[in-house]
């Protein structure tokens, strides 16, 4: 009797930690699911986003707002800029000026005994 009962224990112990592993995959399966779900509605939303602002780029004809058009012109002058320093640079390095040559140092006035 006492054999039958540790034997049924046994068995008791591995049936529910079969069936919790069991229930783990099945978790497992459910939370995949839901990720793929909430990927497909985040790809939904973007596309819809997308769609949204080229069509407000295009009711505005490809217009900028002033901010961008101020941006765009102060991006070309500081692009001029550092081309005309960049030929200014390699003009100097290419036509080193003529060094001068350095002053003899004063002498000392003789003085007499």
């Amino acid at each position: 009797m006492h054999r039958l009962i540790v034997v049924m224990f046994i068995a008791l112990c591995l049936m529910g930690t079969s069936s919790l592993a069991l229930a783990g995959d099945v978790v497992k399966i459910k939370r995949g699911h839901t990720k793929d779900e909430t990927k497909a509605g985040k790809d939904a939303t973007e596309a819809e986003g997308s769609a949204m602002e080229s069509d407000m780029g295009a009711k505005r004809g490809g217009k900028k707002g002033p901010i961008m058009q101020y941006r765009e012109k102060m991006k070309a002058k500081r692009h001029e800029m550092m081309d005309r320093m960049k030929a200014h640079k390699d003009a100097a390095m290419d036509n080193p000026p003529a060094s001068t040559p350095a002053p003899a140092p004063p002498t000392a006035p003789a003085t007499a005994p």
